[in-house]
Parts: C-alpha cells; sequence; structure tokens
C-alpha cells in the first residue's frame, strides 16, 4: 500500500470516530432525550457521588457515608434520609412540560429572556451525565418553572414543585431526629439529672436497673423511653435568645441521657439546659456536636420514676428450665415434677403457678436485712417455694442431682392484706396481695 493510500486510510478512520463519537454524544444528550411528556433526569440514585445545591449566596452539599448522608456546609452534620429521598424522588419524577430548542435561542444572551444566563438556583447531582441544572424564570401562572443545564442552550419548562423543594432553609436538609438507633440494640442505659442517677443494662436477658439499685426493668416502660428519644425532634438548630438584645447561651447541662448501642463505641448523648421561651428547652447532641432547641415535654424523659420503672412482677422463671417444683411448711413438704410425658400434676395447675409469679405484682419492697425478715417472720423456717432444675447422672456438663432455678420464702400476712416474699439473693422483700398464698393450695 502506498504512502498516500495509507494517510487516507488513517484521515478516514478518524473521521469516523469522530463522527460516531459525536453522534452518539448527540444520541444521549438531553437535547435529544429530554422531551415534552418524559422525565427531566434520569440516573440510578446509587450512582450520585453528591448533591450539590446552590441558592444565591448559600451553598451545601449532601454527601452519601457509611450507609447514611452528611450535611455539609460550614457545618458538617447528619443529612435528613426523608429530605434526601425527597430530592431524588421530586428530580425523577419531574416531567418536561414543554421545551424551547437551541434553534430558536439564536444567541447564548438569549437564555436572560428565560432566567436561565446566570442563574442563582442550581442543582447538580454529581454522578449523573448532565451538568448542573440552572433554575430561571417561572411562568406566568407562577406554577412552572424554567429550567436549562449549564453550558446548554435547551430550555424546558417544568412543575415548580423542584425548585420549592430546594429553595427550602439549609437547616430543613439536616436530621432533626435528637437520637437514631435500633431499640434491639440498646445494651445500656443512663440518666442523670441533678444529684439522681439512674443506670440500666441489658446483656440479652431482658432490662435491668443497676443503679441506685439492683431489679428487673419493666420492659415496657424501658421500650417506651426508648421510644421517646427515637421519636423525639429537634425544633430548630438553634438556641433562641431570651430577649431581643442578648445573645443565644451556650447549653448547660441539667440533664443527661446517654445511650449505649452495639452499633457504636460511642454513647448516643443528650444534653438538655434550661427552659427556652415557646416552650423550649435547650439541647445539646454528641458525637453530633451540635446544639438546639427541643420542645420542653422531652425533660420529663429525664425525670424518671424509678418506682414505675421496676419490673414489678414477683419473679419470671423460664418454665422450660424447672424439672421440679417443691413447696414445704410446717405440715410438710409437696412436690411437682416432669415425667416422660408432661408433669405428675395437671399441666393446667403447672401453668397456673407460673403464670401466678408474673401476673403477682409487688405493691411495696423493704430492704432484706435481719431485722425486716424477722418482723416479717422470714428468719425462721418460713414457708419456701422452689423451682429446681434435676440434673441426671448422665450429665458431663454438671453434677447431678437438684439446682435451684428460684427459691421463694413466704412470710406471715401483714395487717395491709400483703404477704412478704424474699427470693433467695435478692436484696429486698417484695410486699404481694395476699391472694398469692393461693398458689400454694395447688394439687
Amino acid at each position: 500500500m502506498s504512502r498516500v493510500a495509507t494517510i487516507l486510510l488513517f484521515l478516514v478512520a478518524a473521521g469516523l470516530v469522530v463522527l460516531i463519537g459525536t453522534t452518539h454524544r448527540w444520541r444521549t444528550s438531553p437535547e435529544r432525550v429530554v422531551q415534552p411528556g418524559t422525565a427531566l433526569f434520569r440516573f440510578d440514585p446509587a450512582d450520585i457521588r453528591f448533591i450539590v445545591i446552590k441558592n444565591g449566596d448559600q451553598s451545601f452539599r449532601l454527601v452519601p457515608e457509611n450507609g447514611t448522608w452528611v450535611f455539609e456546609s460550614t457545618i458538617r452534620d447528619a443529612a435528613s434520609p426523608a429530605a434526601v429521598s425527597a430530592i431524588f424522588r421530586t428530580a425523577l419524577e419531574t416531567p418536561v412540560l414543554d421545551r424551547i430548542d437551541s434553534t430558536e435561542i439564536p444567541e447564548k444572551e438569549n437564555l436572560a429572556d428565560y432566567g436561565v444566563l446566570k442563574s442563582s438556583l442550581q442543582l447538580d447531582f454529581k454522578g449523573d451525565r448532565p451538568l448542573p441544572l440552572l433554575f430561571g424564570k417561572t411562568s406566568t401562572d407562577g406554577n412552572r418553572t424554567y429550567v436549562s443545564f449549564e453550558n446548554s442552550k435547551t430550555v424546558y419548562l417544568i412543575p415548580d414543585s423542584l425548585a420549592k423543594l430546594i429553595t427550602r432553609p439549609p437547616d430543613s436538609f439536616r436530621d432533626p431526629r435528637l437520637a437514631v438507633f435500633d431499640p434491639d440494640r440498646v445494651r445500656r442505659i443512663e440518666i442523670r439529672k441533678g444529684l439522681s442517677a439512674i443506670e440500666l443494662e441489658n446483656k440479652g436477658r431482658g432490662w435491668r436497673i443497676v443503679k441506685p439499685l439492683d431489679a428487673a426493668a419493666d420492659e415496657t416502660e424501658v421500650r417506651a423511653l426508648l421510644d421517646t428519644w427515637q421519636s423525639a425532634k429537634l425544633s430548630s438548630f438553634e438556641i433562641p435568645a431570651a430577649s431581643p438584645d442578648s445573645a443565644p447561651a451556650p447549653v448547660e447541662p441539667r440533664a443527661e441521657i446517654r445511650i449505649f448501642s452495639e452499633e457504636s463505641t460511642t454513647p448516643i448523648v443528650i444534653s438538655l439546659g434550661e427552659p427556652l421561651p415557646g416552650d423550649l428547652v435547650g439541647v445539646k447532641l454528641q458525637p453530633r456536636n451540635i446544639s438546639g432547641a427541643a420542645p420542653i415535654a422531652l425533660e420529663k424523659s429525664a425525670a424518671v420514676d424509678l418506682a414505675r420503672l421496676r419490673d414489678r412482677a414477683l419473679a419470671r422463671p423460664n418454665p422450660d428450665l424447672v424439672d421440679l417444683i417443691r413447696w414445704s411448711d410446717a405440715s410438710g413438704a409437696r412436690s411437682i415434677q416432669r415425667v416422660t410425658d408432661g408433669w405428675s400434676a395437671p399441666l393446667e395447675s403447672v401453668e397456673k403457678i407460673f403464670r401466678a409469679l408474673y401476673e403477682t405484682k409487688a405493691t411495696r419492697f423493704a430492704p432484706s436485712t435481719p431485722t425486716e425478715l424477722a418482723a416479717c417472720g422470714l428468719d425462721q423456717s418460713p414457708t419456701r417455694l422452689e423451682f429446681l432444675s434435676v440434673l441426671s447422672e448422665n450429665t458431663p456438663e454438671a453434677l447431678a442431682g437438684e439446682h435451684p432455678v428460684l427459691i421463694l420464702s413466704i412470710g406471715q400476712p401483714q395487717s395491709d392484706s400483703t404477704v412478704p416474699v424474699h427470693i433467695e439473693g435478692t436484696p429486698e422483700i417484695a410486699f404481694v396481695p395476699a391472694e398469692f398464698l393461693k398458689i400454694l393450695e395447688t394439687p
């Protein structure tokens, strides 16, 4: 092949590459694919690296990070998942109502007629193909907006919903929730107010109060506290000043709530300050390191009634661990035990015993000191109700024989129609309605 032919072939090939590339860009560009009746945007939200919103002098970014979204401006904070979802949903559902082709706009300066030559409102999805979307003038009816992609002379008319969404105050794109956690993965709670402190733990077998006493906690009450903190929201990301002439004061904690979860090595800390005008209270949140104002009702969650928080059920033994139930008093001893096909007594009787334990509620408590035990008749041969696990000689993991699951000592009926019950190993005596004694009548 001659040198001239080689050069001609090279030029033809180069021309084809340019033609194909130009044709592909033209076929897939907004100028071609975005037509009246189609969606303005076409992208997969998973492909978006971040979102930029500019409104005049204000500008902020929304950035995906570790499965959540982060708000970045003069501050860095958690973004509102609902707000981010609304941006994606609104953008992808925004239809093109009309299109003004570049051929109808002879000069770039004519874009000023639509307000998109120098736009102060812009939306950019970094990761999709089009450049930033520029928002221009509204239509005469005020319900539609002219827009254009940067460096394009094609103008589109769209509903004003997208413009209204991104012109909201930047703070509306921050997460207003005080605490984000999975209640089922919370393992410790600390509540401090003034000199008082309450601490609860859940090691996978239910909630217990560990300070200022050691007692089972009411699961329903603990869940209600967690629900309160999970649903609580900031009223504003600013702390209002006490008067028009004064500056907002920093949050000086009067109460503090700490939530420890398996999801993080750092606890969520909600610090509550002084009451503010408008039935609000100052709040500081860690580890977000932000302050704001929340409804004053949040203070109630830091003023926990310990008596209400504790579980007043007499006991909650696991029936699957019990092989022998035995009760004894001055007249002798009786027992019910597991047999091959169930129990040595009717199943209804056994279920009645277990049900009586968790349905019987203590009306008051007293420390199990020697003096109190003696006053209740619990110091010398009281009535005993024992729940035992029985291991056979073929059990390699533990010694064969009887092993206590739960042992109750029952004292003398009191003048207030209660009967004292002391569970072995606990620091308190529980006073329960005297009707509990009927459990001893079970055959």
